[in-house]
């Protein structure tokens, strides 16, 4: 008697985000940018002013490749940085309008993407599939 055996859902989240990753890559690569540097762009579009050490937790990075990613991005023109009024040692993110050019040169690249990986799905089943991956982020992450 055989019995097949269905791989972890962690594995199958795992392979997801290697291929994503993979191709995200790519796109970043031909866009003249890393993925760190995409991630930080796209995380300061949706949240402008955000302070370093934020944008590291949104970003996925530590605080360290965070500072490295956020020099050279102000370098590049892509962001710019100003001292918080109420606490001036602390620095608030904000991108230039060179980097919103840079992210929607982007966009067309990682809508495409999307689209690929979520090909044949209706448009409830994308929305549904979201949510349920956001519950697991959240059930993972309470309390930390």
């Amino acid at each position: 008697m055989t019995t097949t055996v269905s791989p972890r859902v962690v594995y199958v989240v795992k392979r997801l985000e290697l291929a994503v990753r993979s191709r995200l890559d790519q796109i970043c690569r031909e866009c003249g940018i890393t993925i760190a540097q995409y991630t930080a762009l796209s995380v300061l579009r949706v949240r402008p002013g955000m302070s370093s050490a934020q944008l590291a937790v949104r970003s996925f990075i530590t605080p360290q490749s965070a500072h490295q990613t956020i020099v050279e991005l102000q370098k590049l023109g892509y962001i710019e940085r100003t001292p918080d009024p109420a606490n001036k040692r602390i620095l608030r993110n904000h991108l230039t309008e060179q980097g919103l050019v840079l992210l929607q040169s982007c966009d067309g690249a990682v809508d495409r993407l999307e689209e690929t990986m979520f090909s044949g799905f209706e448009a409830t089943e994308r929305s549904q599939l979201q949510e349920l991956l956001n519950h697991c982020i959240r059930n993972l992450t309470a309390g930390s």
